[in-house]
């Protein structure tokens, strides 16, 4: 026993201590203001700045390993290409919890899964962002509206400079919530000196319409499609005796207006039935009940789709009935219309008008809907399949290289 515990003990005098971590700056005295406004707004307010290189950081939402789509893929997409374009490697900095090392590695995956150059890229959550010391040559590019409102608070105590932070815009997002300090914050985030780069010529406008001309500028950029994918699409349609429509339905999302569409189809199965045109109905985006129609038929949901199925199924749609209560044209009823389909969608204030040829909006009503969804049947019922059509040059905004190019002018 004496000598175990002599061997312990010399162990322990021997042993060298865990290397510490540097305490973080202390919280500005002027953050306290802010302390409480939402859970996030003093996310960015504890930077250590020093001589480091410059990188550019982007600042997202919690995000997991094995969600990297829709807004949080657009942004890492105008990350990776504002850090090349910069020769800089990209800082991620989720707000939520994750593991650096294995997010770092899926999203590199999903980067280089394009085959373009990859710059060199770590993960910081935000937890650990106070200890990590930044370059004041940072470019800080904010995306959700609860980044960039704690990117507003940080300018607002001096910490960081609203010259150096760009706000990728994806949707207009007072839009989801009611009338509430969330609602007000989020519109304030728009006013807030940022460099603006814009998700469509559609959501440009409606900003500029809704929040003043500081919106309205030339850094607007058109929602990413994949035209080869879509093209292979169109090649695959068949003719078929029954008109096949897809319900994009989410109930979850109250944008895409879920209740609304199933009322629509209820409509146009009376109306189609009278008129004796043969038509069938599949619903995906979301799980949810089969949707029983007046006149003994069903909506049968596929729920969530994978990548490959989904553009199976849009070989196999004639018409789609896509909603979203939104200024932003939506995937869905564009992939439909290049791809050879007729789509139907909603209009918001006249801000989803004008996207393409085969895609109908009409007002958010569900006999417009219906009306539009039967009009839509009868064409597909008589012309049948149509061949691939990509959007007009421009019509939904630039190229994303080119917006990217002209936003680094802006930055040096």
């Amino acid at each position: 026993m004496a000598d175990r515990s002599l061997l312990r003990r010399g162990a322990s005098k021997g042993a060298s201590k865990p290397a510490e971590k540097p305490l973080p700056p202390p919280m500005p005295a002027a953050a306290k203001v802010f302390d409480g406004l939402t859970p996030k707004s003093l996310h960015l307010s504890s930077l250590r700045r020093g001589p480091v290189d410059p990188v550019v950081s982007l600042v997202v939402p919690a995000v997991k390993p094995d969600s990297i789509f829709a807004g949080v893929a657009t942004a890492l997409q105008v990350g990776r290409r504002l850090a090349i374009a910069m020769d800089r490697p990209l800082r991620v900095v989720p707000f939520g919890r994750a593991d650096p090392e294995e997010l770092a590695a899926a999203l590199t995956t999903f980067l280089a899964s394009d085959g373009n150059p990859v710059p060199p890229l770590h993960v910081v959550p935000q937890r650990l962002l106070p200890h990590t010391t930044v370059s004041p040559e940072d470019v800080w590019v904010v995306t959700y509206w609860t980044t960039a409102h704690a990117a507003d608070v940080a300018c607002r105590i001096g910490v960081l400079d609203p010259t150096r932070v760009v706000y990728l815009v994806q949707d207009y997002e007072p839009g989801f919530h009611a009338w509430s300090v969330a609602h007000a914050l989020t519109r304030q985030t728009y006013h807030a000196g940022f460099h603006h780069v814009v998700n469509s010529t559609s959501l440009a406008g409606y900003l500029a319409e809704r929040e003043g001309a500081q919106t309205d500028h030339d850094l607007v950029f058109a929602p990413h499609l994949d035209l080869d994918r879509l093209a292979r699409v169109a090649t695959d349609r068949e003719s078929s005796p029954v008109v096949r429509v897809f319900f994009y339905g989410r109930p979850g999302k109250p944008r895409n207006l879920f209740q609304l569409g199933v009322t629509a189809l209820r409509g146009a199965a009376v109306a189609l039935e009278a008129e004796g045109i043969a038509w069938e109905a599949v619903s995906a985006g979301e799980e949810h009940p089969d949707i029983e129609l007046p006149t003994g038929g069903v909506v049968r949901s596929l729920g969530t789709l994978g990548w490959e199925a989904y553009y199976d199924l849009l070989a196999r749609t004639d018409v789609g009935l896509s909603l979203m209560h939104s200024p932003h044209p939506s995937h869905p009823p564009l992939e439909i219309a290049v791809s050879g389909g007729l789509a139907v969608t909603n209009d918001l204030d006249g801000s989803r008008t004008g996207f393409h040829d085969r895609v109908t909006a009409v007002a958010p009503d569900p006999d417009a809907l219906a009306r539009a969804l039967v009009d839509a049947v009868r064409r597909a019922a008589a012309a049948g399949p149509q061949p691939y059509a990509p959007p007009a040059d421009d019509v939904l905004g630039r190229p994303l290289d080119t917006v990217v190019r002209d936003l680094v002018d802006r930055l040096r």
